[in-house]
């Protein structure tokens, strides 16, 4: 998924219906990007994790690598 600020991809490991890891292969690197990301994606992973599915709140003040990572995520678990 390509944001504003560079591209967002993850990766999902299921065990059945069960999402059991998900890491984040590209986010967007740079400037202040990369500290934003550093922050949100350990965020994102337990949200996801909790879930089970795309349907995370998201983190506040990372509204592009959230919606990045959602539509990613989305993506992967539909293949």
């Amino acid at each position: 998924m390509q944001t504003q600020f560079g591209p967002v991809q993850v990766q999902v490991t299921l065990n059945g219906n069960k999402i059991t890891t998900i890491k984040a292969l590209q986010t967007p690197q740079g400037g202040r990007s990369s500290w934003i990301n550093k922050q949100a994606v350990p965020y994102l992973v337990q949200q996801t994790l909790t879930a089970q599915s795309a349907a995370i709140q998201g983190v506040g003040g990372a509204t592009y690598i959230t919606e990045g990572w959602i539509t990613s995520l989305q993506s992967a678990l539909s293949k």
